[in-house]
């Protein structure tokens, strides 16, 4: 067994906020509102559906299979051979990812702020931070979220100093294409929201297990209203021109101007973007720590954090060799993989493991 840690329900609430938007309110506004235009309000509600299920999904496996995480109540579900195989998984795609966070990071720093700067100083730097927070494990990164996540927040409030530029009337006329279009442009914050499932790694060191799943829905619909808001400013900014814009929230940090003393707001921007990459760099890199300790049967994971850190340096170049690359994954691909590894594969073990309680129940009342 890993060291025993606690952190509370509060706390794992507010580490899902910047895992779920660091990366998505960037890129969120562009990609939902070239498929539903106008009414890429709507998207994030819609959304809220895969985020409940992924957090029903996390509590009830844990409350079948308590203390344990994916990696490794799978074993004890469908058997030792596959159960090693969805775990490998499970390391492999949060390695992968955290690649592509820190790329994307990257990528935004660079072109936008550090124009000189490699991306290698870039990606190293944040690693290196992420990597020793994850070595002080979750307490740590429970505690670097408390405080990351709030400095995340505030920066959104600074966006109703648009007030005066804001066009209500880009919201019109809704509906005009139908719900399909809606219905597309929802798919990429539905797989984001799915991602509530990564809960199911924190749920063994909760302080207070029945409390996470009140707090984790309360986090979910904070999400949802920072969506929603964060889409409504950029769509009553830009309007029609939305969907050729690649990162609006920052034209709209660059817009702000208060009697011409409080603007040139992109460096507030820059400094909200490093503090919630940290956190969901921090706890994408500790769920693949951990997951390749369970896969391993490891009793501590501390000295894998360094060696495994390389590999992620690494897939950050394998995976995306430039930035369109990453703007087509994260459009076309990520929501299919996301709703493969939070929401379909935790379904199938769940369900198996309800089907043979069932049988055990139907045996011992014979």
């Amino acid at each position: 067994m890993l060291k025993t840690e606690k952190i509370s329900p509060f706390q794992i609430a507010l580490i899902m906020h910047p895992v779920i938007l660091a990366t998505g309110f960037l890129a969120l506004p562009t990609i939902t509102a070239q498929y539903a235009k106008n009414d890429l309000w709507m998207t994030s509600f819609i959304a809220i559906i895969p985020g409940m299920v992924s957090i029903f999904l996390a509590v009830g496996l844990h409350k079948l299979y308590p203390k344990m995480t994916i990696s490794q109540y799978s074993e004890q579900i469908v058997g030792i051979w596959l159960g090693k195989l969805i775990g490998l998984c499970y390391f492999l795609y949060f390695m992968s990812s955290t690649g592509m966070i820190l790329r994307q990071y990257a990528e935004f720093v660079s072109g936008n702020f550090l124009f000189s700067t490699p991306l290698a100083i870039i990606i190293g730097t944040i690693l290196l931070l992420s990597a020793f927070a994850v070595r002080g494990g979750v307490e740590v990164i429970a505690r670097c979220a408390v405080i990351c996540t709030y400095l995340f927040i505030l920066p959104l409030f600074f966006l109703a100093f648009l007030a005066p530029d804001l066009d209500i009337k880009n919201i019109y006329p809704i509906f005009s294409n139908g719900a399909v279009p809606v219905l597309k442009g929802s798919l990429t914050p539905q797989g984001w929201l799915a991602e509530f499932f990564i809960i199911s790694y924190f749920l063994p060191s909760a302080s207070q297990v029945e409390k996470v799943k009140k707090w984790s829905i309360i986090s979910l619909i904070v999400v949802v209203i920072s969506m929603t808001y964060v889409n409504l400013i950029t769509l009553f900014l830009l309007g029609p021109d939305l969907p050729n814009k690649i990162y609006p929230i920052l034209i709209a940090m660059r817009y702000i101007s208060l009697a011409d003393f409080f603007e040139n707001l992109e460096s507030v921007l820059l400094a909200m973007w490093v503090l919630g990459n940290f956190v969901k760099i921090s706890v994408f890199f500790y769920v693949g720590v951990i997951s390749y300790a369970h896969m391993c049967k490891s009793s501590d994971y501390r000295p894998t954090v360094l060696p495994l850190a390389i590999l992620v340096f690494l897939f950050c170049y394998w995976d995306i060799p430039n930035f369109p690359v990453l703007a087509n994954h994260n459009k076309l691909v990520a929501p299919f993989e996301l709703f493969l590894v939070f929401l379909a594969i935790p379904l199938f073990l769940l369900s198996i493991a309800l089907i043979r309680k069932g049988r055990r129940r139907g045996l011992s009342n014979e």
